[in-house]
């Protein structure tokens, strides 16, 4: 099934970065690299050695990416000659190579996970749509430092969480319970989180975890009142974690989702809790405010696709389902993003009908909802 002309919303990207344009192969490599950086001499975080740097050259992704670059730029499939391509057209405009990558993809708008204002070239660079979160740390953590009590934090929170939805146009939250916390942490009481905001203040750990996770709950029923998705970081993505590994199981959220106040908040499972795919597509399955994305899924495991997006297919409702990239620095991760969800989604409905389970008209309007318009619908995107 060909799907390379439909249009994409990629439902999780972070901003591009200008002194990028220009990338040695090595380094082109590197930004489709997620681990943790192997010196420990004082330099700088995540930072990597020589012999690491050549494994990170060896990823499946990379093999991809060279494959696909190769095909658009017409040049040898070979990792140097794609990034002297690369680099040639970049000089030319960054802006522009940043374009004519979205366009032969068919990105046609991005959800943007950062706290940049709207006029800072890494956003400004993003070609089509974009639509922003409110990030619920950083905004606690300015906020702690400024308010007295609880009382004023939680006021001041949901203010800005209001004005950012309402008055700016953000479609949706970021929270990174699972890192801070974990995906079970229980909802502190009122008087529990008033009793932990001095320490918190202060930097005790557990403090702050239990002021986070209170906030948490404010916001998922806020939500509700705002009509807006908080994006959940699922799954052990992302590199170096402070925490049990096992704390981003999606099956975790359950403790949350259960209860009666939050059966109306809806929520995204983001990177559809690699490698806990079945987990996350089987929350969508159970409860009806769970949505699932899969970014860094692709393009990070195109080796393994196919595989992981009839995973990700299995039990979720399919108009619960949403494609991203977790692309970030570069335009090729989220170009990329897009061309392996379409080959792989393609792959698996094209079986599909062949099996006999699937109509051909059924699955071509299944790959235009998981690749656009379910992101559409969740965003009340207009047509």
């Amino acid at each position: 099934m060909d799907l390379t002309q439909f249009p994409v919303i990629d439902n999780h990207c972070h901003p591009l970065v200008p002194d990028k344009a220009q990338l040695d192969p090595l380094s082109l490599a590197r930004e489709f690299y997620h681990g943790i950086g192997d010196l420990d001499d004082g330099s700088p975080k995540g930072a990597l050695s020589p012999a690491r740097m050549a494994d990170v050259a060896q990823l499946g992704v990379v093999h991809t990416l060279v494959r696909q670059l190769s095909g658009l730029f017409d040049c040898p499939p070979d990792l140097a000659a794609v990034a002297i391509e690369r680099n040639r057209r970049t000089a030319q405009g960054f802006d522009a190579y940043a374009a004519m990558l979205y366009e032969n993809a068919g990105i046609v708008g991005t959800v943007v996970d950062s706290d940049l204002p709207d006029d800072a070239p890494g956003l400004t660079l993003i070609p089509g749509q974009v639509l922003r979160l409110f990030q619920m740390g950083p905004a606690i953590d300015a906020l702690l430092g400024e308010k007295d009590s609880y009382q004023e934090l939680l006021a001041g929170y949901l203010d800005a969480l209001d004005e950012a939805v309402r008055i700016d146009g953000y479609v949706g939250v970021k929270s990174h319970l699972a890192e801070v916390v974990g995906l079970d942490a229980p909802a502190p009481s009122l008087p529990e989180a008033t009793a932990a905001f001095d320490a918190a203040k202060r930097g005790d750990v557990a403090a702050y975890q239990a002021l986070y996770a209170a906030l948490f709950a404010a916001t998922l029923t806020t939500c509700q009142e705002l009509d807006v998705p908080v994006h959940l970081h699922t799954g052990i993505t992302g590199g170096s974690w402070d925490g049990p590994i096992g704390n981003a199981d999606p099956f975790l959220l359950a403790t949350w989702l259960s209860r009666p106040e939050f059966r109306s908040s809806q929520v995204v499972l983001l990177h559809a809790g690699y490698p806990w795919i079945e987990q996350a597509s089987m929350m969508a399955h159970a409860f009806p405010q769970v949505w699932v994305d899969i970014s860094w899924v692709t393009p990070w495991t195109s080796l393994r696709a196919i595989e992981c997006m009839r995973a990700f297919m299995a039990a979720a409702p399919l108009s619960r389902l949403m494609i991203g990239s977790g692309g970030h620095g570069t335009p090729e991760v989220a170009w990329l993003g897009a061309i392996v969800a379409k080959l792989a989604l393609g792959s698996v409905l094209e079986d599909a009908i062949a099996s006999g389970l699937m109509a051909d008209a059924a699955a071509r309007r299944v790959a235009a909802m998981i690749l656009h318009d379910n992101a559409a619908q969740l965003y009340a995107l207009e047509e």
